[in-house]
């Protein structure tokens, strides 16, 4: 492989995707594939998966809820022993159902974090754990968010709170698996066009919330719009990419410009 290729290709790496049937998760496995890569997609929605897995070359399906703590050991035993590896993670999963914070229950705050962090915590350490395994070092992108630096929208408090840590975690675990040729990046995104982000909002109007919060006033996002996610997989390819060798415990905002503005 020669010239620009060498930067961005990932022929015969095997990439596992979390939130792989829809919004940018899905967009990350379609990219991958475009650049070579095997591409093992994990979702909870197993039959969604498979729709994903059967467009592409050389993927496959893996139902999972990554809250679970067996199911996700189980899914990245299955992905070593059937594709390899994997040397790419792109970590994507979440849930964000938006609620006013004083009236949230202990059970809902409880669910969202089972999910968002207690799923990423066991992500990221069945994912260090089969890198170790095949010996080869390996990249990690967690999808994080703006929000875990600022509040883009109100009633998203626990959502926040649960991109800060993937965010601080990702710090952390980087300083600690550099050593062993793993990378480990996060892309903030801010607002993003998905399915995710749609049933949120629909959320919200049944719950008479209003649709308020600083990326929502004039200028905020400089950039004009909301993101698409195929842009976000972008970000999450160059990160995974030897294009990126030298770079990790970053958190590399793709948001319009909002922390700036």
């Amino acid at each position: 492989m020669a010239g620009l290729d060498r930067l961005w290709r990932r022929d015969g790496r095997v990439v596992a995707v979390t939130r792989a049937a829809q919004g940018i998760g899905r967009a990350v496995a379609e990219l991958f594939a475009e650049a070579g890569a095997r591409v093992a997609a994990i979702d909870i929605a197993e039959a969604k998966a498979l729709q994903v897995a059967d467009r592409l070359a050389h993927a496959r399906s893996y139902g999972c809820d990554i809250s679970d703590e067996g199911a996700v050991e189980r899914t990245f035993a299955l992905i070593g022993a059937e594709m390899g590896g994997p040397h790419i993670v792109i970590h994507a999963a979440a849930i964000f159902p938006k609620r006013a914070f004083t009236s949230m229950t202990a059970a809902q705050w409880d669910g969202l974090h089972a999910v968002n962090t207690r799923g990423s915590f066991l992500v990221l350490r069945e994912a260090i754990k089969a890198m170790r395994l095949h010996g080869e070092g390996g990249a990690i992108v967690n999808v994080s968010s703006a929000s875990g630096e600022r509040a883009l929208m109100y009633h998203n408090s626990a959502y926040g709170a649960s991109k800060a840590a993937l965010t601080n975690l990702t710090r952390s675990l980087a300083s600690e698996v550099a050593g062993e040729g793993i990378r480990i990046n996060a892309v903030l995104p801010g607002g993003v066009v998905t399915e995710g982000a749609a049933a949120a909002t629909a959320g919200m109007n049944e719950q008479g919330l209003a649709q308020v919060g600083p990326i929502l006033l004039p200028g905020r996002i400089p950039l004009g719009r909301v993101a698409q996610p195929e842009e976000i997989a972008a970000v999450c390819l160059f990160l995974a990419a030897p294009a990126a060798s030298y770079i990790t415990g970053q958190a590399l905002a793709a948001d319009g410009g909002f922390l700036i503005s």
